[in-house]
């Protein structure tokens, strides 16, 4: 107890002096003095806050620390052409790209396959399909090697891997590709508004039938969204219609925007050549597979 009385006295401070109480005192109340406006500047300030927290609430109601809605849904009912298109890119960006030797494409028609094809990254492939010679047997392409048919364009895998996956960016390289190629019509060079009808095909060809990434397809659905003259037609049996300027007319595309998958489209591109069209349409399936079929 000595021991802690000794501590004690040795921490102890005198008391201060009766003039320093004085001039405490007075510093005191001139810092009082000086902070009184800036006091009721944050007084006046609390209803603001207190005014867009409540804004925030209503805003975003059941939502807390202002985190962000969560991105459409590819459920989400669409209502109009440019948001079927939009949730079809969603789809398409979240669909697994898959892996195999050759990239499957099944042209069918009313209901039967008309056209099958086997592309392989170097640039051969093998076809077999109604009216040709020998049909129904499977018949190698000679040319070697073959360019990949998208829309009015021709591109060997390589350059179909390097497009951009940014839809501004696609458009404008796949439209500027047409002009610089001199890309025509049966009635002679393609005017403006043609052009831009074939950048069109060639984005439908791109979403439909061409082996790109799930990134470049999504790209080629939101610029074909971005497009003017596409209209929403209404529900169909599996999908969305719309209407779509094409580089000679319009034409009626069937797009699931659940599955990114194009129902029926009235153009194609055979890898043959040329660009196909039917009043009917067609239904495009692609996929990579491993094999070749027999025969």
């Amino acid at each position: 107890m000595d021991d802690l009385r000794e501590i004690r006295t040795l921490l102890a401070k005198p008391d201060p002096s009766p003039e320093a109480v004085a001039r405490r005192r007075r510093q005191l109340r001139s810092s009082m003095h000086r902070a009184t406006p800036r006091r009721r500047a944050r007084w006046f300030l609390i209803p603001v806050v207190a005014a867009a927290t409540a804004a925030a609430v209503v805003i975003v109601p059941g939502r807390l620390g202002g985190s962000p809605p969560p991105a459409p849904s590819a459920a989400a009912v669409p209502v109009n052409a440019r948001e079927v298109l939009l949730v079809a890119a969603t789809s398409a960006e979240r669909a697994p790209e898959g892996s195999g030797t050759y990239w499957h494409i099944t042209v069918t028609r009313e209901g039967q396959p008309t056209e099958e094809y086997w592309y392989r990254r170097d640039g051969q492939f093998w076809l077999k399909g109604v009216g040709l010679k020998g049909e129904g047997k499977l018949f190698k392409f000679t040319r070697k090697p073959a360019l990949f048919a998208v829309g009015a364009l021709r591109m060997n895998f390589d350059e179909l891997r390097a497009l951009p996956d940014e839809a501004d960016a696609l458009y404008t390289h796949l439209r500027s590709a047409i002009a610089e190629r001199g890309v025509r019509t049966s009635a002679g060079p393609a005017t403006d508004v043609q052009q831009d009808g074939f950048a069109v095909e060639t984005l439908l060809s791109l979403i439909s039938q061409a082996p790109v990434s799930p990134q470049v397809r999504a790209a080629a659905y939101r610029a074909l969204a971005a497009r003017p003259g596409v209209v929403d037609l209404g529900e169909t049996d599996g999908g969305r219609r719309l209407e779509i300027p094409l580089a000679v007319g319009k034409g009626i595309v069937v797009v699931d925007p659940a599955t990114a998958r194009v129902r029926n489209t009235p153009v194609w591109a055979p890898l043959t050549g040329g660009i196909a069209s039917s009043d009917q349409g067609v239904t495009i399936d692609a996929e990579w597979t491993e094999r070749l079929p027999a025969g």
